[in-house]
């Protein structure tokens, strides 16, 4: 079992599509994207997704990413 990343399309398109690449990422977490996740606001200020329900978000891809594996790692050993 994985945790639930879920992506606004028009967030990745503008430059968040890098968290998706990472080979971390891919194989410890199921990734949905969305056309539009009604955050509008949110998406044109900075990059985000919904983990587990829960936001995170920052203003560049690469510690956005960082905060997503840290969070994938921190899901599992709660699950575990």
């Amino acid at each position: 079992m994985n945790p639930l990343i879920e992506c606004c399309e028009q967030n990745l398109a503008k430059g968040a599509a890098a968290l998706l690449e990472d080979s971390f990422i891919q194989q410890n977490a199921d990734v949905v994207t969305y056309s539009c996740m009604n955050e509008c606001v949110l998406c044109a200020q900075t990059y985000y997704v919904l983990f587990e329900g829960e936001r995170i978000s920052d203003q560049s891809t690469e510690h956005l990413t960082e905060k997503v594996k840290q969070a994938i790692i921190d899901w599992h050993k709660e699950m575990n």
